[in-house]
């Protein structure tokens, strides 16, 4: 494959803009041409996908489904209530979602469309079709499982799809030397989405305080916490913990440079372009090295692939993929330019917004210049229905402690048997498994959870009614419970607080209120799960490595919150310290 002889080089040439063409000679950019990109692109995307359909689809059941933790019919039962109450919100933009029409099969059917849909996208077959079917199932599925969907990944697969569509060719068959066109800036609307995820990225680390002020970004000792703390370690991990410090520093520094300074030199020809690739490939393979994130890691990299010029791939790979190939040029389409500006012109003006947002951090700012026009607000808003056009920002704030949920279930409340996880922490001699592109989402979620469950016990009050929500949940309670007050906080609590000043009394109705919305929003599923094992539900036990056998389910379930962290003894992977006050008893009734 010729250094001209590409669709590439044949759009740039052939432009009836002369400027456009000087401009391409005076900087380098003719010398370099992207059809292996644009033929490898839409294959690796599909594969992505495929990947993350799959994984998905093997958990939706005990997730999301009927017998699940969280059925999406309940959910869009819930909005149809909501928007019956409000007639200016649409059911379609709050859940953008297939499932609102009578499908056949439900969200199986959409599994099926969606993974054969991205398993035509990973074989070329045409791809444009296949990639705006995957981006439209995914959608639909995605809106209907949260908590359980809502992490960066999944609208970064959203988004990579979208933005994509016009660099994904209309042809029956995508064959690389065919020479089919696609415009430059196609290419480089692919990039500026992996420079927002970088740029965004880097951004927080330094704008970012947690709670007490603190931000180990900045003092740079985050990388001292972030092998153990992280949602799911695997046996690396440990390994990686245990190096000497002088490796945690150059890691640290390594990793700013790759993200805020690295994103810069993607626009840039030659080998400045392919030192930020190489950067990018490892900063995304020691991230693989280190943890478990599902999908995310193989999509980053997907991302990637436009970065990638002809003149670096071995004439033996093109000549192999190329054999047998026609050499036709495809037309051009006549949407395409319009579709391209307008997605442009949408990302680049949300991207600003998210960035003030970026730099003003969350600590309080009088900086005008910060913030967020409200012409560009509305657009964030508007465009939300996409789940496109989102804000990014990988690690925030460093956790510095792993509080952990375990869960036991007993007959007499002497015998407690433990419920172990696939993927997450519990038994402390076994070691963290890798799963490769699969995203245990359960898992996950746990993690999340015990966060929440730790920020709840640091008050009395917050974990009285944390504690009686689960209480409630696990036994099938539901919203008319919780809006019985005096059903939640009991008889003597509910006496006292009747007794007591009225502005004692409205002050706790607020803060009430304000957690069962928390609680409603983040946790409810935690309960939902205890309820799913004293049934003995077995669609979600799937979901576990091991767990008890009851003959009718347990008596009574134990949920303790832990602090983990590796040991250091070799006979043990995780040692443990205890949480005071962060144990909950739940009796079935």
């Amino acid at each position: 494959m010729g250094k001209m002889d590409s669709g590439y080089a044949e759009n740039l040439l052939s432009g009836k803009n002369a400027l456009h063409l000087k401009i391409a000679e005076k900087f380098g950019y003719s010398k370099y041409s992207f059809d292996f990109a644009h033929w490898f692109f839409g294959r690796a995307l599909g594969l992505v996908s495929l990947c993350a359909f799959l994984s998905y689809w093997v958990q939706a059941d005990a997730l999301i489904g009927n017998n699940g933790i969280a059925p999406w019919s309940e959910d869009l039962d819930k909005i149809e209530q909501i928007t019956e109450q409000n007639p200016d919100l649409s059911k379609y933009s709050l859940r953008p979602t297939l499932l609102w029409f009578s499908i056949p099969g439900g969200h199986t059917t959409l599994f099926v469309i969606g993974s054969l849909s991205s398993f035509a996208l990973t074989l070329g077959w045409i791809p444009l079709v296949s990639a705006i079917f995957s981006y439209v199932t995914y959608l639909s599925l995605m809106v209907v499982g949260e908590p359980f969907l809502s992490f960066q990944w999944d609208i970064l697969l959203l988004e990579s799809l979208l933005l994509s569509l016009p660099f994904l060719p209309m042809v029956r068959f995508h064959r690389l030397g065919s020479r089919i066109y696609f415009s430059h800036w196609s290419r480089i609307l692919v990039i500026v989405l992996l420079a927002k995820l970088m740029f965004e990225s880097g951004i927080v680390k330094f704008t970012s305080f947690a709670g007490d002020g603190t931000n180990t970004w900045l003092e740079l000792t985050a990388l001292e916490y972030h092998y153990w703390t992280q949602p799911l370690p695997h046996a690396f991990s440990r390994w990686i913990h245990s190096l000497p410090s002088w490796f945690d520093s150059l890691s640290l520094y390594s990793m700013y440079v790759i993200e805020l300074a690295l994103p810069l030199c993607f626009f840039l020809p030659g080998n400045a372009r392919r030192m930020a690739l190489i950067g990018q490939v490892l900063l995304q393979v020691a991230i693989l090295l280190s943890g478990n994130y599902g999908f995310f890691n193989l999509l980053t990299l997907c991302l990637c692939i436009p970065l990638i010029d002809d003149q670096i791939i071995p004439s033996t790979i093109t000549n192999r993929f190329s054999k047998g190939t026609t050499g036709t040029v495809a037309s051009k389409s006549a949407f395409r330019t319009p579709v391209l500006f307008l997605l442009f012109s949408i990302f680049l003006t949300t991207a600003y917004g998210h960035i003030l947002n970026d730099l003003k951090g969350n600590k309080p700012t009088e900086e005008e210049f910060l913030e967020v026009p409200e012409w560009i607000q509305s657009l964030q808003a508007e465009t939300r229905v996409l789940r496109c056009f989102n804000s990014y920002g990988l690690f925030r704030v460093m956790t510095t402690t792993r509080p952990e949920i375990i869960i036991e279930g007993s007959m007499d409340g002497k015998d407690w048997q433990p419920y172990e996880f696939k993927w997450k922490p519990g038994n402390l001699v076994q070691s963290a498994s890798f799963a490769g592109p699969h995203m245990p989402r359960l898992d996950w979620q746990m993690w999340f959870e015990g966060l929440n469950f730790e920020n709840y016990v640091q008050n009395d009050f917050t974990r009285f009614l944390y504690f009686r929500f689960l209480q409630i949940s696990a036994n099938g309670g539901g919203q008319d419970d919780f809006a019985n007050l005096q059903k939640v906080l009991g008889e003597q609590e509910f006496f006292a607080l009747s007794n007591s000043p009225s502005h004692i009394q409205q002050q706790v109705l607020q803060n009430y209120n304000q957690l069962l919305g928390a609680y409603l929003g983040r946790s409810q599923w935690l309960g939902n799960f205890l309820e799913a094992l004293f049934l003995q539900n077995e669609i979600v036990l799937r979901l576990l490595a091991e767990y008890p056998e009851f003959p009718e389910g347990p008596a009574q379930l134990r949920v303790t919150l832990k602090h983990y962290r590796f040991s250091e003894d070799k006979t043990t992977f995780w040692k443990t310290s205890e949480i005071p006050k962060a144990s909950l008893l739940i009796e079935k009734k």
